[in-house]
């Protein structure tokens, strides 16, 4: 399951300048759609949710996950949680305040993930929200304008493609990917991929009021518990995590261009790769002293990434960078946001989402 997420931060009726959050991605902003489906990427039972008001929900951590969950936080913006798209409750004005449309093990690539039976890809992701549109404007009357000025208020925080590289590429015994492609080659085509996605469905958008786009980076995949210990080692998979540089490079210069192409857009790369990257290399200084291992307890066997049910967790879980064997904790998690939030150019750029928001 996943490292990279689509958000968007929409304003109707509420009251943040910034309103409501409809999010894109994969397990790590999967708040529960999988739960709705016949996946076996799910995560809706114990220690999952451990330190979640609501308790496991189909999210991949002990908490909160960024950047929907903590961005609901008053240090933040105050947004209110998205509800899953696929929840049958999830209907009617609530969706004026956001949804959820990400999903574990989901990927850039339609067959990315395909051995957890369902998961819901970026297309239909995209096409999920383009039925919300319709449903949006028979709630404002199919009055265009108001619909316009609400996504005008919006941010769209895309992060998705880490599932193409761990339940794609780095999966030769299932996949045929790392055959057909070199690693270059490869993110090359993820990023064309994406590219096509934003500019025919997300993009789209564009004319009806969208201004404000997020995309993160791809994490330091070779640093997940999962690869240290499928490596037999106990340090970082240089290997897998030079494979993820040559994604995230070609996903900064896709944004750059699309700042060039769209003026009056705002595109924002978020840089997890280097945050978290910090983090490992000086856990420290956040208050980390085990960054290699995962919290709870982890099934046997290659490619074993989720919790085993009912197994008792680490009682120190804010020491600890990962929860499972792919999944940071809440506490890594707020950092990434925190420094999302208000970092400098080195962490957001051209700007933080504080600044984006201002916009």
């Amino acid at each position: 399951m996943g490292v990279v997420s689509v958000v968007l931060l929409v304003g109707v009726g509420s009251g943040s300048s910034t309103g409501a959050v409809f999010v894109f991605g994969d397990d790590l902003l999967d708040s529960g759609n999988n739960n709705y489906i016949p996946s076996m990427a799910k995560s809706n039972f114990p220690p999952y949710g451990l330190d979640f008001p609501q308790g496991p929900t189909g999210r991949f951590s002990n908490g909160k996950t960024p950047p929907t969950d903590l961005l609901r936080t008053a240090e933040f913006v105050g947004l209110p949680y998205p509800p899953p798209y696929t929840d049958p409750a999830t209907v009617g004005p609530k969706i004026l305040q956001g949804l959820n449309y990400a999903s574990a093990a989901a990927g850039i690539l339609d067959q990315t993930g395909q051995h957890y039976i369902a998961r819901i890809p970026m297309n239909k992701q995209i096409e999920n929200f383009r039925e919300s549109i319709g449903n949006m404007l028979a709630i404002v009357n199919q009055n265009t304008t108001t619909l316009s000025a609400h996504l005008a208020k919006s941010v769209f925080i895309i992060a998705i493609g880490s599932n193409d590289y761990m339940n794609n590429y780095l999966l030769p015994e299932l996949y045929s990917s790392s055959a057909q492609f070199t690693p270059l080659a490869f993110s090359d085509m993820l990023v064309r991929q994406l590219a096509q996605q934003l500019m025919v469905g997300i993009l789209a958008l564009f004319y009806m009021g969208a201004r404000k786009l997020v995309v993160s980076s791809v994490g330091p995949l070779g640093c997940t518990p999962s690869q240290v210990h499928s490596s037999g080692g106990a340090q970082c998979v240089e290997r897998v995590n030079e494979m993820v540089v040559l994604f995230n490079s070609a996903l900064r210069t896709l944004l750059i261009n699309l700042n060039s192409r769209l003026p009056s857009a705002n595109f924002v790369f978020v840089d997890v790769f280097g945050i978290m990257s910090d983090i490992l290399i000086n856990p420290y200084l956040y208050g980390f002293s085990v960054t290699l291992k995962s919290c709870c307890e982890v099934g046997e066997g290659k490619g074993q990434i989720s919790c085993v049910p009912s197994s008792i967790p680490c009682a120190n879980r804010n020491s600890y960078a990962f929860w499972d064997g792919f999944h940071p904790t809440e506490a890594l998690y707020r950092v990434v946001a925190e420094r999302s939030f208000f970092g400098p150019q080195s962490d957001a750029y051209p700007m933080n989402i504080q600044q984006l928001t201002l916009q």
